[in-house]
């Protein structure tokens, strides 16, 4: 009885995960310009104060982590599904920007003052529900994960990747995705070299969890449960 309740609940006040362009286009008015950056251009720097909150329309953008030694680690991608760059700080209340974010391709995002962007949620209540979901899910995720992706050898570490790469850009359980990402860019993030990163992908794709074609790979919803139910380590 407990949990339908609070399934009810869940489904009451809404599941939605993303706050993007589409989220708040309705408020963008004309001083929001509209900015667009070339491939390699940075939208914002590691350390700079969150002036303002970056939507992107279009494009695709990665956030690169710079350590004091000079090496560099990409570690997230941003697109139109899930590119709100600012928002993390802007309501963690932080004054620095936690990454350097480039642009993979061109990129056109509007541009907002972050000091309007939090008061529209403070004083939206939907707003603010949706905020606290992306945060929750986000520290759910992390705790869930946290060492957990660092145990995991070879294959299972590429599946684990797939599936948040899956689950954090599928719009709809019916939708296909394009796994957008370069192999050595696979590579960097899961600490594994190209010709490894190549054999586990020859492998997901023989064992028919992923799909290659043209040179691209697709991940399902058949495919995705396929890649789930191989990590048995989770």
């Amino acid at each position: 009885m407990g949990n339908q309740q609070l399934r009810k609940m869940w489904l009451l006040y809404g599941n939605e995960k993303h706050f993007n362009y589409t989220t708040i286009q309705d408020r963008i008015e004309e001083h929001h310009p509209i900015i667009k950056f070339k491939a390699n251009e940075q939208i914002v720097m590691r350390g700079d104060f969150p002036e303002f909150i970056y939507f992107i329309r279009s494009g695709i953008a990665e956030g690169i982590r710079e350590y004091e030694d000079g090496s560099e680690y990409d570690y997230f991608q941003l697109d139109e599904t899930n590119g709100s760059i600012g928002l993390l700080e802007t309501l963690a209340r932080k004054e620095k920007i936690i990454a350097t974010i480039t642009c993979v391709k061109d990129v056109e995002a509007v541009r907002v003052p972050s000091a309007a962007v939090y008061q529209w949620i403070m004083q939206d209540l939907d707003l603010l529900r949706l905020s606290a979901n992306l945060l929750a899910d986000d520290l759910y995720h992390r705790s869930g994960s946290d060492g957990l992706f660092y145990q995991l050898e070879g294959v299972d570490r590429l599946r684990y990747f797939l599936v948040e790469y899956y689950d954090q850009r599928v719009k709809n359980t019916e939708n296909f995705i394009e796994v957008k990402e370069m192999r050595e860019k696979i590579g960097n993030k899961l600490g594994m070299s190209v010709r490894t990163v190549g054999r586990a992908l020859k492998k997901l794709r023989d064992n028919h969890e992923i799909i290659s074609k043209d040179r691209k790979i697709y991940i399902g919803p058949k495919e995705r449960e396929r890649i789930q139910a191989h990590l048995i380590h989770i």
